[in-house]
């Protein structure tokens, strides 16, 4: 048989990276891994540091399958990040590093012989 989070249906949880998105991501994803789901929470580099530096993902480190993952938004460190900068930086960027994400082997939709 297999690893127990292979049998677990897997959410892929991923907010629009503007404010007033995250949180409520955040929480229909707690509620999800309560049900049983395996959890991947994705978030931009900016906002991982963000949740990760406030000490928003102290209570999730304990958690059994559900997992942080960040990556990039395109935008440089300095950027203001206004909502016409994060939606043409999300379109722009967005696609390959979330392609790499579900193309990584570690998923657990890889060994079904699902591919991006």
């Amino acid at each position: 048989m297999g690893s127990k989070s292979a049998e677990k249906p897997h959410a892929l949880c991923i907010p629009y990276p503007a404010q007033g998105h995250i949180n409520p991501m955040m929480h229909l994803a707690k509620l999800l891994h309560a049900r049983g789901f395996y959890i991947t929470f994705v978030n931009t580099e900016f906002n991982h540091e963000r949740v990760t530096s406030s000490g928003g993902a102290i209570e999730l480190k304990h958690l059994e399958d559900f997992n942080l993952e960040s990556i990039p938004d395109g935008l440089p460190p300095d950027d203001c990040r206004t909502q016409e900068s994060l939606f043409d930086a999300t379109t722009k960027y967005f696609l390959s590093p979330f392609k790499d994400l579900v193309s990584n082997s570690m998923a657990p939709w890889k060994s079904l012989g699902l591919h991006a």
